[in-house]
């Protein structure tokens, strides 16, 4: 739709029957337009208030920036047109460098000129999009924002055809001539919510739990329709009730657990010490996929990936005989528990004092993971190579190789590029472990 005032154009996106989201340096208005001619618009709709993102400063970066995002409510809903709803929560996972969007709106096609008709254009999103991200760069030479298209949409098409919102243009190069700068909708839903008193997230609590209403589908499936009538609501298929981050809205409830199991390395796996390995999982959910898999070393979780496919890359131990684990959990919150994978590095033993033989310094004798004798004589069973447990937080004081307490294990949640694991032990170092791209 359109936001004109005082001859300054821009665009907006129709996210709730009474919601328009638009870019805080766009103009306030006392009605929008829609339609596919600023000169000639088939609607136009009343607004009962505008109001900008407060946070957001024209002076950082000339104004291009996450926090330039607004909105308008309407004076009266507007049912009869399809509406974008915003990407949220667990949906976010799908804005991935590369993955194609489209952009719509009314600016400039040439330099300067040709703006107030709608025009909509397949692109490519840039840059990555986690929950905490404030904008993303979508599009690229000769395809991409013009004047006139500020606060206008970027939409992601979901697997069952819907269309979401999950841009706003906020600025970038010249006319077409790459990548623009978009905040993202999902950081002003809170806002909007609590300043409109309307919620715009029908599939999502705000906290982007999924928590579908019955309002969670009939979203638009073709946005860039010009051909059917205004008049009749711009009447096109619509989507059925949205299941994307778990359960339909009336859907019984999803009970089974996924299935999980650790592909590499296989159970009785002979390593060489030291030598670089990805642990495979693999999780699936047929109801409604699996949100996140945790990997266990010996009984201790050290890293959990919020993403598949499920690699803990570069993992490295030292000897010793060692229990893997894995843990999947899908999006109804139901956990299942992999088939342990028991792997010998080396020759199976460990002795935590750093100097090759048996024994563990604790004055036993037996190595608590190389076997041998107690100091009665008696033969020793093999362990893990250790035999104090876990502590929290990562150390390299004392307790690590001097057989000591104070052996420690420090996990890292997953970053933009996968599961990572840091274990500070005495004899065990797995670190770095990365997605394998």
């Amino acid at each position: 739709m359109l936001i004109t005032s005082n001859g300054n154009l821009c665009s907006g996106t129709l996210v709730h029957p009474q919601i328009v989201v638009t870019a805080a340096h766009c103009p306030t208005v006392n009605q929008v337009r829609f339609g596919e001619s600023m000169g000639n618009p088939d609607r136009s709709v009343g607004v009962d208030f505008c109001m900008r993102n407060p946070a957001w400063n024209p002076n950082d970066n000339n104004g291009v920036n996450g926090d330039d995002y607004a909105f308008c409510k309407l004076s009266q809903p507007v049912n009869d047109v399809p509406i974008t709803p915003p990407m949220y929560g667990c949906e976010l996972d799908m804005l991935t460098p590369n993955a194609p969007s489209m952009i719509v709106g009314f600016g400039a096609n040439q330099g300067e000129s040709g703006a107030g008709t709608k025009r909509w254009a397949e692109t490519i999103i840039q840059t990555p999009v986690l929950q905490g991200s404030e904008i993303v760069a979508v599009g690229q030479v000769g395809s991409a924002a013009c004047g006139g298209d500020s606060g206008g949409p970027a939409y992601f098409q979901f697997p069952d055809g819907s269309w979401h919102a999950f841009g706003i243009v906020s600025g970038g190069p010249p006319c077409g001539q790459g990548a623009d700068t978009y905040s993202l909708i999902h950081r002003a839903v809170p806002f909007i919510e609590e300043n409109s008193g309307v919620d715009i997230t029908p599939c999502h609590d705000v906290d982007g739990t999924w928590n579908p209403t019955a309002a969670c589908g009939g979203f638009a499936t073709d946005p860039t329709n010009s051909a059917v009538s205004w008049n009749s609501g711009c009447s096109t298929q619509l989507s059925s009730l949205k299941s994307t981050c778990g359960p339909a809205f009336g859907s019984p409830p999803d009970n089974n657990p996924p299935s999980v199991a650790i592909l590499d390395p296989i159970d009785g796996a002979n390593i060489v010490p030291d030598e670089l390995l990805d642990i495979v999982v693999d999780a699936q959910d047929p109801e409604f996929g699996v949100v996140n898999v945790a990997l266990l070393i010996d009984g201790e979780q050290v890293a959990t990936d919020n993403k598949a496919p499920w690699v803990f890359a570069n993992a490295s131990f030292p000897t010793g005989t060692y229990s893997l684990v894995a843990i999947a959990e899908d999006f109804s919150g139901n956990t299942a528990e992999s088939a342990t994978v028991t792997i010998i590095v080396g020759d199976g033993g460990g002795d935590g004092d750093g100097d090759g033989d048996p024994g563990d310094g604790d004055g036993d004798g037996d190595g608590d993971g190389g076997g041998g004798e107690d100091s009665d004589g008696e033969t020793g069973s093999p362990d893990t190579g250790f035999d104090t447990g876990f502590d929290t937080g990562f150390s390299t004081g004392p307790g690590v190789g001097d057989g000591d307490n104070g052996c420690a294990c420090a996990t890292d949640a997953r970053n933009e590029g996968g599961g990572a694991i840091a274990f500070g032990l005495g004899l065990l170092l797995v670190v770095g472990l990365r997605r394998r791209s």
